[in-house]
């Protein structure tokens, strides 16, 4: 069996503030090794339940932030950051799932942490078709096309019930309970990595029931930005956009990833 692996910062235990997530910050240090051994625990469960190969793909802002030279050694890694629509490399039909680990909850969404999708200075929602969207909601489209279902996801409680919302069948395990962006219960990292080999083991196990996500096309993308400045220069850059407001756009394509490398770029 081959597993992938996607993993974000926002939701690994024991994150809670922006100076935990972004390079330089005094606290960056830290968090890429909470990162690191909770996605060792995760590889581990895999590799237990009989996993023959481990593709793990850094997607938290520049694609470097695992501590490489502690890796599982069952892993194999996808590092560096790249488009949107080329965003898991290595992705075919031969896996057996993918597992979102340390994923949070889309932007605007109330008391979750660390709260944004893709970007936190520039979008304040995307809708896909009409409907709110998210990271996880994306993600699981791209590993959709491969026929690779989301089994897995890990983050905060609100991330946690928007993967439920979006996925249907698929298991959770909560790495903290948020109160606002910046606030919540957090479990001890070291509590996380005691159980949640066992989730995973168990989503492994009932992987069965997850059937890849998908969405019927044409698509159709609206994106709101924080300022209309910000539209002002996306209007500019790609043939058939729409402008819907003073802060969003809209485009429209059959094909998803061309679609998110539109809006993307």
């Amino acid at each position: 069996m081959k597993f992938y692996i996607s993993v974000d910062m926002e939701g690994i235990a024991g994150i809670l503030f922006k100076e935990q997530i972004y390079r330089g910050e005094m606290f960056y240090e830290e968090s890429r090794r909470l990162l690191t051994d909770e996605v060792n625990a995760v590889v581990e469960a895999l590799a237990q339940s009989g996993a023959t190969e481990v593709v793990v793909k850094d997607a938290h802002g520049s694609g470097f932030n695992l501590l490489y030279g502690s890796l599982h050694p069952a892993a194999t890694l996808a590092a560096g950051a790249l488009p949107l629509a080329n965003r898991f490399p290595g992705l075919d039909e031969t896996f057996a799932g993918a597992l979102l680990i340390g994923y949070h909850a889309m932007a605007g969404t109330r008391d979750a942490i660390l709260e944004h999708t893709f970007s936190y200075a520039d979008i304040l929602e995307l809708a896909l078709n009409g409907e709110p969207i998210g990271e996880i909601g994306i993600d699981a489209l791209l590993f959709g096309r491969s026929g690779v279902p989301v089994v897995f996801v890990s983050g905060d409680d609100k991330t946690c019930a928007e993967a439920q919302r979006q996925l249907g069948a698929v298991f959770t395990y909560e790495t903290k309970r948020a109160t606002g962006r910046h606030s919540g219960l957090l479990k001890a990292p070291k509590r996380v990595l005691a159980e949640i080999g066992d989730a995973v083991k168990e989503a492994v196990n009932r992987r069965g029931a997850c059937r890849p996500y998908s969405l019927p096309g044409p698509y159709d993308m609206r994106i709101e930005y924080t300022s209309t400045n910000l539209a002002d220069a996306r209007a500019l850059e790609s043939d058939g956009v729409r402008r819907v407001g003073g802060r969003a756009l809209a485009l429209r394509d059959d094909n998803l990833p061309r679609l998110l490398a539109r809006t993307f770029s």
